[in-house]
């Protein structure tokens, strides 16, 4: 099994898939899921999981960052499809975020029609904003842009 690269995002594919793994990383590391969670991702790929790393670069705006990611991941869910890559049936797809990641997968969950056999989250947090990021006050962020996150 290797990885391939399918829309700027990273794809292991198992000879005998039995499901899908949309996987997004932390804020720190979000840009390369493949290499720093490469154990956990090839792990879960030998036990027959289509993986699907998308990394993303992170800003504020975590709401642009789950439309890319989604859309990102459904064209490519698509491609894979097509070409006949997943076998005959239709395949769970699983959600997982580690941080940053498990907020991703709230949101595109609670913002588009998706069908998700359920979402794995590792180390999730709901700190606010001043309380994720070290030191965030320095920054002098303008207080227009909404930065907290509130799921109700």
């Amino acid at each position: 099994m290797k990885w391939q690269q399918i829309s700027s995002a990273y794809v292991l594919i198992p000879s005998t898939p039995i499901g899908i793994i949309h996987f997004l990383g932390g804020a720190f590391v979000a840009t390369a899921p493949q290499v720093t969670y490469r154990y956990l991702l090839e792990e879960l790929g030998k036990k027959g999981y289509v993986i699907v790393a998308t990394p993303f670069i992170n800003t504020l705006d975590h709401k642009a960052i789950a439309y890319e990611v989604f859309t990102r991941f459904e064209y490519i869910s698509k491609t894979l499809s097509q070409t006949g890559a997943l076998g005959q049936t239709t395949l769970p797809v699983y959600g997982m975020g580690h941080s940053l990641g498990c907020k991703l997968h709230l949101l595109i969950g609670s913002l588009f029609s998706v069908a998700r056999a359920g979402n794995i989250l590792i180390s999730y947090n709901n700190y606010p904003v001043n309380k994720a990021i070290p030191l965030v006050e320095q920054l002098e962020l303008d207080e227009t842009f909404d930065l907290e996150f509130t799921p109700n």
